[in-house]
């Protein structure tokens, strides 16, 4: 915790998005054997711009990416990022990937790859996600005022599209009343990804309790 304490508190000096992918790498997940990092932000024309990197050989900071054209892409980002693939997880479990949101809308996506396949994936996607909610933030911050979205120009997405089927489980869950420990039991995930799944049903459907969640879920008829 006070890693993650210090990373936030970091982040006032206002880092570039060069500076964050690289303090992930060498500084916070190097004991998880994280080798590369990239932030890669959506821009209201729908086009894709890597803002930032660390450790890739191909390089591809700076350059923006057509919707046309990143959205044709095939490999697992992409997959991920599309959500053909609903896991955040590569295949080979040597990469993986969060969205960064701004009120609800995707703005972006944070990457990280790891130098060997990943074994206990629950917990580096944990701890990866500790880094990558204020990261989310701090971009959203970073960019008030410019028009950061996914498609439409006139609200942001909220539907089943945007949730996987644990969160739609949690979520079902919710509507039901249960506890973040009813559900963990129930689903077979620890108390903590609970917790984590539930923060991002939050970003997904822009509410902040399980009360509004659980409203605006049978509202959107998500279940």
């Amino acid at each position: 915790m006070n890693e993650i304490r210090s990373f936030i508190e970091w982040l006032s000096y206002h880092p570039t998005p060069d500076e964050i992918t690289r303090a992930l790498v060498l500084d916070h997940l190097s004991a998880v054997q994280a080798c590369c990092a990239r932030i890669g932000l959506l821009n209201a024309d729908d086009s894709l711009t890597f803002a930032g990197e660390y450790g890739f050989e191909d390089g591809k900071k700076g350059k923006t990416f057509s919707g046309s054209e990143w959205r044709s892409w095939s490999h697992d980002a992409a997959d991920i990022a599309l959500g053909r693939n609903t896991n955040n997880w590569s295949e080979d479990k040597k990469m993986l990937m969060f969205q960064l949101r701004h009120r609800g809308a995707i703005q972006g996506h944070l990457l990280v790859r790891f130098s060997q396949p990943i074994a206990n994936t629950e917990k580096v996607e944990e701890l990866v996600l500790d880094y990558a909610v204020p990261i989310s933030l701090y971009i959203s911050l970073s960019h008030e005022g410019k028009k950061v979205s996914s498609g439409s120009s006139e609200r942001p997405e909220t539907g089943s599209e945007q949730l996987t089927a644990r969160q739609l489980s949690i979520l079902s869950g919710m509507v039901e009343g249960k506890t973040n420990h009813e559900l963990a039991t129930e689903l077979g995930f620890s108390v903590s990804t609970i917790r984590h799944e539930t923060m991002r049903i939050y970003q997904a459907l822009s509410v902040s309790d399980r009360k509004e969640a659980a409203k605006k879920a049978l509202a959107l008829a998500l279940l």
